[in-house]
């Protein structure tokens, strides 16, 4: 049996949630029976979570304003859902930050960040009650006490003590965050800081309340389904994540069998970057810059503009391969729309910024859709496969490492140096462009994934990356005969895109 990400109650609730607005979408109904769906997921639920089942209610509701693809906004408060169909129908918040807390179903998390352990001698220093900008500590029953009242979360405390005897506990969803995005207001709720946010999602993972999530575009897409010629373009993380292991048949006739016309893998966009990005290396580096960075990882790239802009130069300006095969389709179909299918949420903010692809699903919002249809992936029996014209290096863009690997490939028979690194997790990417931005970093490369083991560990996935790991290096062997240079597919195509592989700076 494959092994699943780990499923706790705040999932189950977002993807419930998910799957009856798919459903209502599907069927027609949503304008009818909107109103009625938090009552009808109240009573889907085995248990109550919050106070009182209007509390349940309400919080039900401003998650099916996310599911209709609504940020979470003052205007939209105390609103009937029937009255912000109609807004919600115009998609207003796609181009804004992807991650929104839900106020009212964030608890605060009522922890104490700093108090004082036994460990505390009542020294005669008393260095904490010293460095305590705000008179909150006070010696009581022969030991140091923080008046959580007057405490402002400063740390200062802790870092005074000499016996290590004042510890500090981080909220889940501040623990989560490895770029120090997530604060706790005067009220403890959660916000975010969205001019350090990069929209890696882990904060969605890592709150146990489910309080933090991000607006879904599956209305849109369901709209387009109805209505349009669509292209599916997934991801190559997709190998795996619908328990097919590594047989992809399954999953592909399911998304026909959903109403998608066409399917492309987004790895043949990966050719195209890998040819694109080893050429662009090969004429900067190291003549007009000491390193370049990877641009595909949209958090990575955030990550760059937002925390290390003197770095931006470095950073390839090559589209990601979303982009590319989007930019591509687009060129051929101009009326298809094109839907980016894949673990991640800020490709979503990247989509709309690219102008090109027209909607954005993650694994877990396509699963939804899956479930409202009917279409049980498992019972699909095909021998559709993938098509020959992909290499294993392009599909390998879906584990760290992958992406520095193609482009090595590129470069192996050109006379320049090659020392490639690769950075997996915010924490890394920020050790790692720490040491280059000092000169302490020798590798003239730099590929940096946000979340840990690349696109396979992304928040949109379902399955453990450590599993679908082994299915996609599968997949990549049966195609390693195959090769990002000499793929005629991805030449030809990078060929007639031209200079929009490249993006505005």
């Amino acid at each position: 049996m494959v092994s699943t990400r780990y499923v706790n109650e705040t999932v189950k609730i977002r993807r419930r949630v998910l799957t009856e607005v798919a459903r209502l979408a599907m069927s027609g109904k949503l304008t009818q029976e909107v109103d009625d769906l938090p009552e009808k997921l109240v009573s889907m639920g085995n248990q109550r979570y919050r106070c009182c089942e209007y509390k349940e209610k309400a919080i039900y509701a401003e998650r099916i304003k996310l599911a209709l693809g609504l940020a979470q906004k003052s205007e939209y408060k105390k609103r009937r859902l029937s009255d912000l169909l109609s807004i919600a129908l115009e998609y207003p918040d796609l181009g804004e930050n992807q991650i929104n807390i839900i106020d009212i179903a964030c608890e605060g998390c009522p922890i104490n960040k700093f108090f004082v352990t036994n460990a505390c001698q009542n020294c005669l220093a008393h260095a904490c009650q010293n460095a305590c900008p705000r008179d909150a500590i006070s010696v009581v029953q022969e030991q140091a006490y923080i008046d959580q009242n007057r405490c402002i979360e400063c740390g200062l405390c802790k870092k005074s003590c000499p016996y290590n005897a004042i510890v500090e506990i981080n909220r889940p969803c501040e623990a989560s965050c490895q770029i120090g995005a997530i604060k706790s207001d005067t009220d403890r709720k959660a916000t975010i800081d969205y001019n350090k946010c990069v929209e890696c999602g882990a904060c969605v993972i890592g709150c146990p309340y489910g309080a933090i999530s991000h607006p879904s575009q599956i209305v849109k897409v369901i709209d387009y389904l109805k209505n349009n010629q669509v292209y599916a373009i997934l991801a190559p993380a997709f190998i795996g994540q619908l328990g097919q292991k590594d047989n992809p048949g399954p999953v592909l006739r399911a998304l026909e069998k959903l109403g998608f016309t066409k399917v492309v893998e987004v790895a043949l966009g990966a050719d195209i970057v890998s040819l694109e990005e080893a050429e662009e290396f090969f004429e900067k580096v190291p003549e007009q810059l000491k390193f370049m960075t990877s641009s595909c990882c949209p958090s990575f790239v955030n990550l760059i503009k937002k925390h290390y802009p003197e770095l931006e130069r470095h950073m390839s300006s090559t589209v990601s391969p979303m982009v590319a095969i989007a930019k591509y389709l687009k060129q051929k179909d101009p009326d298809y729309k094109v839907v980016f299918i894949g673990p991640c949420i800020a490709k979503k903010s990247e989509a709309w910024e690219s102008g090109i692809v027209d909607a954005v699903l993650t694994f877990e919002e396509l699963t939804a859709m899956l479930v409202a249809a009917g279409i049980n992936v498992m019972e699909l029996e095909t021998e559709k496969g993938l098509e020959n014209n992909v290499s294993g290096a392009g599909r390998g863009f879906a584990q760290a490492g992958g992406v520095a690997q193609a482009v090595g490939k590129v470069l192996e028979n050109k006379e320049i140096i090659w020392t490639p690194i690769n950075a997996q997790g915010l924490n890394e990417c920020t050790e790692l462009l720490n040491g280059l931005r000092k000169g302490k970093c020798e590798a003239n490369f730099l590929e940096g994934m946000a979340c840990v083991g690349g696109c396979l560990g992304g928040p949109g996935t379902l399955m453990d990356g450590k599993i679908t790991r082994r299915f996609l290096q599968n997949i990549c062997q049966k195609s390693e005969k195959q090769s990002a240079q000499d793929n005629n597919s991805a030449q030809i195509i990078r060929k007639d895109v031209g200079k929009g592989l490249h993006r505005e700076k």
